[in-house]
């Protein structure tokens, strides 16, 4: 069997994978289906004998299954993620057909629903002091991992995508670097509890890089912005903080050029020209 290019094709091919993969754990798929960005990914609550899961289905074409994408959320497991607030990873299973191989990953199920339905924040939201304060603990805990060779994007790359977007060729001799969640927005982010979602892209990143992104994923809601502002104010006006900044408003500009989230592109633009003055 092999995969078509149609989204329709598409949607309808992961979901008969997530069937397979809760036939293999002995689940029923009994919660609505989510799928990720671009329908790479499905993930559905299914009733076991031992409780509630979540499953989450991925394909990639054999000679691109293994990269660092690929086991994310299996390399985020261990001690040394032992405070951070995400879901516990239960079973990973492969398997091929035709020329793609298949991933289901058994999950702890989070009942908590996601803060926004995609990554940007388009209504007001009312969080509490203890959720920004779990967030802070959960992200520095992120921080303090240090046993990976996971790289969200390296020096060269950043320094080249900065130069080609900005105009500005940065100093990566300055950076401070820590590993990161990677792709922490509001899709991404759970309440009353603030639990972390979507671990495929986690690594190394310039410090701030996670609450980067958050800030400029909430741009639309300037209060939540200020908020985001705020709380990590001690990682984002920071050199390191500034670079991760930017490097977040050209993987959401990214977005934008696939044709998603346009109404965010001045907000990005407008603030690309405020830290670009404060380097």
């Amino acid at each position: 069997m092999t995969m078509s290019d149609e989204p329709a094709s598409q949607r309808e091919w992961l979901t008969s994978q997530l069937l397979a993969a809760a036939r293999h754990v002995n689940g029923t798929v009994t919660g609505q289906q989510v799928f990720g960005w671009h329908d790479r990914t499905l993930g559905a609550r299914i009733d076991t004998t031992d409780g509630p899961r979540w499953l989450r289905v991925t394909s990639e074409h054999h000679r691109w299954a293994g990269a660092d994408s690929w086991t994310g959320t299996s390399d985020a497991t261990g001690a040394a993620f032992a405070c951070v607030p995400k879901p516990a990873l239960i079973e990973v299973r492969e398997w091929p057909v035709g020329e793609h191989r298949v991933r289901a990953e058994l999950m702890d199920y989070v009942s908590d629903p996601a803060i926004a339905e995609d990554m940007v924040l388009r209504r007001p939201v009312d969080l509490s002091h203890e959720w920004w304060t779990a967030l802070a603990q959960g992200l520095a805990a992120v921080t303090r991992v240090r046993d990976t060779k996971r790289v969200i994007i390296g020096d060269d790359v950043l320094r080249h995508r900065l130069l080609a977007a900005f105009g500005v060729d940065i100093d990566t001799g300055r950076l401070d670097w820590s590993c990161a969640h990677g792709d922490l927005h509001w899709g991404n982010l759970t309440a009353p509890t603030p639990w972390m979602l979507d671990w495929e892209h986690w690594g190394w990143a310039p410090s701030g890089y996670d609450a980067a992104v958050l800030y400029c994923a909430s741009l639309l809601q300037p209060d939540t912005a200020e908020q985001v502002h705020e709380r990590f104010a001690d990682r984002l006006d920071t050199y390191s903080g500034r670079i991760a900044q930017l490097a977040a408003i050209t993987k959401l500009l990214c977005r934008v050029e696939d044709g998603d989230h346009l109404d965010l592109a001045r907000p990005l633009h407008q603030h690309a020209a405020t830290v670009l003055r404060h380097l």
